[in-house]
């Protein structure tokens, strides 16, 4: 004999209520197209947050002025009371048959991190209690990366807030050499074939939808083209130009720290064009 609790069990992830969603509820304070959108393609809130914009404006339907819409509904600040308010249990699932949430288990500290005795010998040419110039501070890092393979000169620069992203226009050449590609069919054939030969992909808003099949390879190597790092574009032709010219550094918060990380330069560059950089 079948029970109503039984029956409730089996009800359809098709209606959106089996996972304890209730779908036409959600997303009711986005523009109706959005909110449309975002149900069909299955996101909850705690899914938006995560995505990269251009992952967003893959999806269907959605626009870079809708993305702007979600961000501001939809962030790292705002999701938990979104989730409380928006998504809703359906009575008809039985609480009982929820999982049972195990304590997390504390985790023991890492040992102190050990270092080379090369490391240690750069170390004591630097004094941790004096505050050096850029100017002396790169001439420093210069003699320091003689007797080392880093030669990578990295500004690292604190913040108040996470979330802050951007671009610079640097005076000299990074002289980081960059692999610059143009969206087209050819491309997302060579991505599916698991031949990617670029650091950089470029679109125009139009092909974002052609790029949602590629958002899963493209997304997680950081690759998918965003409209906020400048990769999404009416004239990628002439955006390939201006970062193959070196001197456009793009920059953003850590994902969860509000640090910055800029990589300005080789040390066995010239010095004055590394303290014009920094």
């Amino acid at each position: 004999m079948t029970t109503e609790k039984t029956k409730s069990k089996k009800i359809s992830a098709k209606g959106g209520h089996a996972s304890g969603v209730i779908w036409k509820e959600l997303y009711s304070d986005l523009p109706t197209h959005v909110a449309d959108a975002l149900r069909e393609a299955r996101l909850k809130p705690e899914q938006i947050v995560v995505k990269e914009d251009g992952e967003l404006m893959a999806i269907n339907g959605i626009t870079e002025k809708d993305v702007e819409s979600i961000r501001l509904l939809y962030n790292a600040e705002t999701v938990k009371d979104a989730v409380v308010a928006s998504v809703g249990v359906d009575p008809r699932v039985d609480p009982e048959s929820s999982t049972e949430v195990k304590p997390t288990e504390t985790k023991k500290p890492l040992p102190p991190r050990k270092r080379g005795k090369k490391y240690k010998l750069m170390a004591k040419d630097i004094k941790k209690d004096e505050m050096y110039s850029i100017e002396d501070a790169v001439v420093k890092l210069q003699k320091l990366s003689q007797n080392t393979k880093l030669k990578t000169v990295e500004l690292t620069i604190n913040t108040r807030e996470t979330g802050l992203r951007g671009e610079l226009k640097l005076p000299h050449s990074t002289g980081k050499e960059l692999k610059i590609a143009i969206f087209s069919d050819q491309v997302a054939k060579e991505v599916e074939a698991g031949k990617i030969n670029f650091s950089i992909l470029l679109a125009t808003p139009a092909d974002m939808p052609k790029l949602a099949r590629l958002a899963k390879i493209l997304g997680p190597k950081g690759l998918m083209p965003n409209p906020k790092s400048g990769t999404v574009t009416d004239n990628p032709e002439k955006r390939a130009a201006d970062l193959a010219a070196g001197g456009t550094l793009p920059y953003k918060t850590e994902a969860k720290f509000p640090i910055i990380h800029l990589a300005l330069g080789k040390s066995t560059q010239d010095t004055k064009s590394l303290v014009e950089k920094a």
